[in-house]
């Protein structure tokens, strides 16, 4: 299985475990592929096709949902259609093209369920009740405070003890909220926070809908804010991954001086270049906090939510119990070479002894491509009295690349 194939099941794994269900949509979301404010600018009827704000080549696009969608039907999920260009609140005018190729447009609108959770339609039509807090969903979501609001009414007299009025009491007044300017941003981000849970119970995939405009008014409440440790959710970034507004989060993080030395910047940044594709990007911020805060690393690996990166945490802390966060950098370089080709030399900010490790094997690998034997074995001779262990990651990553050889020699 290729590294993409594996990368895209795992986000289809982890998107049908938090939202028990699966829709291609939301796999452009969490990739970065889509910004959610374009999508509510599409459902709004002002952009004219969906697939114009696309990140990427749509072939490219078609062919990773594709095989999301392949992977969904082998876990036994059922599919089925949904509906993206419902009415918004203030749309005008036909509704919105998902995509002018058909098989695009019909990737897009389909959504896989286990097979258990089909609905029954006989019985939700002939609920009242099921009815209501459906409409009144399907209105916060579409940021239609008026109708949400009478169907919330119509749920009060119908059904006054409903244990979803004071959630949906609270939904409803971020829609007025919004209407009015920031005052206080401490305050906005405690509210968000407290109606999470709840939108993501009642309005399920669509709570993004009804959450996202709310964290990029956070995001843009507190943007000239500088970090503060004591206070690591009153920044933009945080509300910018929040929004999953990728190249946001990114650029709030890079604007931070000595970003490196805050692990709650360091892993916004990393997610944020991930989610993007740009895992050189993301590896190069990930190594400063390795030479930064090494101790806090561990706990860092944790609360990325990136399967590749705790992957390669886990095997290194296999490889030697001598080795310490700091010498990851350099053993990431022998665990995979190619990383010479694109991760820069001159990317230790110091001048530690983990830093000149990187140094000399980034070097040593240069030299090692180059056939440059005389300095290549110069250099192996630095890192052997400098640095032992890592000396026997050279030696393994040498009997890696000699394995391959060898057994084509030997071949008739």
């Amino acid at each position: 299985m290729s590294t993409l194939a594996a990368e895209l099941q795992a986000q289809v794994d982890s998107l049908l475990l938090e939202q028990g269900a699966f829709a291609p949509l939301e796999l452009l979301f969490a990739t970065g592929r889509l910004l959610p404010a374009d999508y509510a600018a599409w459902r709004r009827r002002e952009i004219r096709v969906l697939d114009e704000v696309l990140m990427g080549s749509r072939e490219s696009i078609r062919e990773e949902l594709e095989q999301s969608a392949t992977h969904a039907r082998a876990l036994g999920l059922k599919e089925e259609r949904q509906e993206l260009g419902a009415q918004a609140a203030g749309s005008v005018g036909a509704a919105p093209r998902i995509s002018d190729d058909p098989r695009l447009a019909a990737l897009l609108a389909s959504r896989y369920v286990p097979a258990q959770n089909a609905p029954q339609m006989d019985l939700f039509f002939d609920n009242p009740v099921a009815a209501l807090t459906t409409g009144i969903a399907g209105a916060l979501a579409d940021a239609n405070a008026p109708e949400a609001a009478r169907l919330l009414d119509a749920l009060y007299a119908k059904e006054p003890n409903h244990p979803d009025l004071p959630a949906f009491d609270r939904l409803l007044e971020s829609l007025e909220r919004a209407r009015r300017p920031v005052t206080d941003a401490r305050e906005l981000l405690e509210f968000i926070t407290a109606i999470t849970p709840g939108a993501r119970r009642l309005l399920g995939a669509r709570a993004r809908d009804l959450l996202v405009p709310q964290w990029r008014r956070m995001a843009e409440a507190v943007r000239a804010l500088p970090y503060s440790p004591q206070e690591p959710m009153l920044h933009a970034s945080h509300a910018w991954i929040q929004a999953q507004d990728w190249q946001e989060a990114s650029g709030s993080v890079r604007a931070e001086p000595q970003w490196w030395r805050h692990a709650a910047l360091g892993v916004r940044l990393v997610e944020s270049s991930l989610r993007r594709r740009r895992r050189t990007e993301g590896l190069c911020a990930w190594l400063q906090l390795c030479w930064h805060i090494p101790g806090e690393t561990g706990e860092a690996v944790e609360k990325l939510r990136w399967s590749e990166i705790h992957a390669l945490w886990q095997r290194f802390l296999d490889t030697d119990e001598t080795l310490v966060a700091q010498e990851f950098p350099a053993w990431l370089l022998l665990h995979e070479p190619a990383l010479a080709r694109t991760l820069p030399a001159d990317l230790p900010l110091g001048r530690s002894p983990a830093e000149e490790h990187y140094r000399l094997v980034h070097r040593w690998l240069s030299a090692h491509a180059a056939g440059a034997e005389a300095q290549e074995l110069a250099l192996r001779k630095q890192l052997k009295e400098r640095q032992p262990a890592l000396f026997a990651c050279l030696l393994k990553s040498l009997a890696r690349r000699d394995a391959p050889a060898e057994r084509n020699s030997r071949a008739p």
